[in-house]
C-alpha cells in the first residue's frame, strides 16, 4: 500500500519540534517524491553539518511496523546502507534520522547504464553477508503462500538479503559508490535471492530482454550456481505475489506483472 505524503506543515507541532531538535529550527529541506512507505520522507541541510534523510510514520499507521523493523536492523548493515543517527517518537509519530548522502535519486538498470557493474558488486558482496542473529523473516514468510509447500527448502538460508533490489532503493554516489536504501523488509535467506530479484528489476526498471538480465545477474556468482529449479519457485512466486496484489485492488500493476511473468518464464 502507497503511504500517502503529508507536507512538512502540517505535522503536528511536537512533531517537528522534534525534528528542529535535530536539525535546527527552520532547516532547509528538500521533500523526496520517490518512496512509497512513509509520510514524512524529506532531506535536511543543517547549516555547518551533514545532511540528514529523515523519515516518519504515525504510531498508529498501518505499515509502522516496516519504520521500525528498518530502524532496528540498521546497525547491523553493510557499508552500502546509509547509517541511522537517531530514533525518536513524537506527536504520535515515529521518526527516523538516517545518514543523508550525496547520490542520484536513483539507479538507471538499461542496459547500457554505468549503474549496473557497481550495483553487481554490491549483490557480490551482500550475497556472502551472514544475516545479523536479530532477523527472523524469511523468504518462506514472505513467497509461501504463492509455493508448493515442499519447496520451502529451496528458499532457506543463513545470508542477509534486501529483498527490493529496486531501481529507486539505489543510489549512486561519488567514484560510482552504490548506496542501498529501505531495508524494511530484510531478512535471511539464500545467497541469490536477491540478484534473482534485480533480474526481474531489470526487465521492469530497465526494459531490458530478460535474456539480457539475465547475464548480468550471472555476473554474481552466488546465483550463477543457483539451483534452477530454486531460481524457478521463486521467481514464479514473485510474480504469482504481484498478480495476487493486482486483485486486492491495487492500481497500475500491469508492466510489473507483465515483466515478473517474463522473467518467471525464462526459468521454467
Amino acid at each position: 500500500m502507497r503511504v500517502e505524503r503529508l507536507p512538512y506543515e502540517e505535522l503536528p507541532e511536537a512533531t517537528r519540534q522534534a525534528v528542529a531538535d535535530r536539525v535546527g529550527e527552520d532547516c532547509p529541506r528538500v521533500d523526496m517524491d520517490n518512496g512509497t512507505g512513509s509520510a514524512l520522507a524529506s532531506l535536511f541541510f543543517p547549516p555547518g553539518a551533514e545532511k540528514q534523510f529523515i523519515k516518519g510514520l504515525p504510531l498508529d499507521h498501518e505499515r509502522v511496523e516496516e519504520l521500525e523493523a528498518e530502524a532496528a536492523v540498521n546497525p547491523f548493515l553493510p557499508a552500502c546502507a546509509p547509517k541511522m543517527l537517531w530514533r525518536t517518537e513524537a506527536g504520535g509519530w515515529l521518526l527516523v534520522g538516517f545518514q543523508g548522502v550525496t547520490a542520484t535519486p536513483w539507479a538507471w538498470f538499461a542496459g547500457s547504464s554505468d549503474h549496473l557493474e557497481p550495483i553487481a558488486t554490491v549483490l557480490r558482496e551482500l550475497s556472502v553477508s551472514p544475516a545479523p542473529e536479530m532477523v527472523l523473516r524469511t523468504p518462506w514468510d514472505r513467497w509461501g503462500d504463492y509455493c508448493d509447500p515442499a519447496d520451502e527448502r529451496l528458499l532457506a538460508g543463513d545470508r542477509l538479503v534486501h529483498s527490493d533490489p529496486a531501481a529507486s532503493n539505489f543510489m549512486i554516489g561519488e567514484n560510482s559508490r552504490v548506496w542501498l536504501t529501505d531495508w524494511a523488509w530484510a531478512m535471511r535467506g539464500p545467497a541469490w535471492i536477491d540478484t534473482a530479484l534485480w533480474g526481474m528489476r531489470l526487465v521492469l526498471d530497465g526494459w531490458q530482454a530478460p535474456e539480457q538480465a539475465a547475464r548480468w545477474a550471472q555476473t554474481v556468482p552466488a546465483f550463477a550456481s543457483a539451483p534452477r529449479e530454486a531460481v524457478r519457485v521463486l521467481t514464479e512466486a514473485e510474480a504469482r505475489s504481484w498478480e495476487a496484489w493486482q486483485k486486492y485492488g491495487m492500481t497500475e500493476l500491469d508492466e510489473t506483472i507483465t515483466a515478473a511473468r517474463a522473467w518467471a518464464a525464462l526459468w521454467r
